[in-house]
């Protein structure tokens, strides 16, 4: 007599290898997700960063008449000799403060936003060098040394 089909044994081992590929393809699916998680929020950071670094090398650099550092604040005056703006990280918060000689940048004056989520921000100009530090909510950070070109 010979058998056709097959048997309970052959077939839970076949369910129990195919359950065992969809495993490995699954754990394989999740640290790829993971890994490409990880890539785009270090990315982010990166492109958020040197964006902040941008903004700051634009105000120094665009008809800026000098360039100061008090603490972790970048003052700077403007040509037009009534343009006064700060550069400061109040409440986590990078902002450019916008004032005049005759109304000074204050924290709640009328500010814009460069980056937000800052843990610190650090300044210091040495001649025409300004260094600039952000460290960001993640742990990324920034470090830049940028030449302050017109100014005093």
């Amino acid at each position: 007599m010979k058998k056709r089909g097959v048997t309970l044994i052959e077939v839970v081992i076949a369910m129990a290898l195919i359950f065992l590929m969809v495993m490995i393809l699954d754990g394989m699916l999740i640290s790829y997700l993971k890994n490409y998680e990880n890539t785009v929020l270090k990315n982010k950071g990166f492109n958020y960063l040197n964006e902040a670094i941008a903004i700051i090398e634009k105000e120094v650099n665009q008809q800026a008449q000098t360039v100061k550092t008090e603490g972790n604040i970048i003052k700077i005056n403007y040509y037009d000799g009534s343009t006064l703006n700060h550069i400061k990280c109040i409440k986590g918060n990078l902002y450019i403060l916008y004032g005049t000689k005759d109304n000074l940048p204050k924290d709640n004056s009328y500010k814009s936003v460069i980056i937000d989520d800052v843990k610190e921000f650090i300044t210091k100009r040495t001649g025409k060098i300004l260094y600039i530090k952000v460290l960001w909510h993640n742990g990324e950070s920034i470090e830049r040394c940028l030449v302050i070109e017109n100014a005093n």
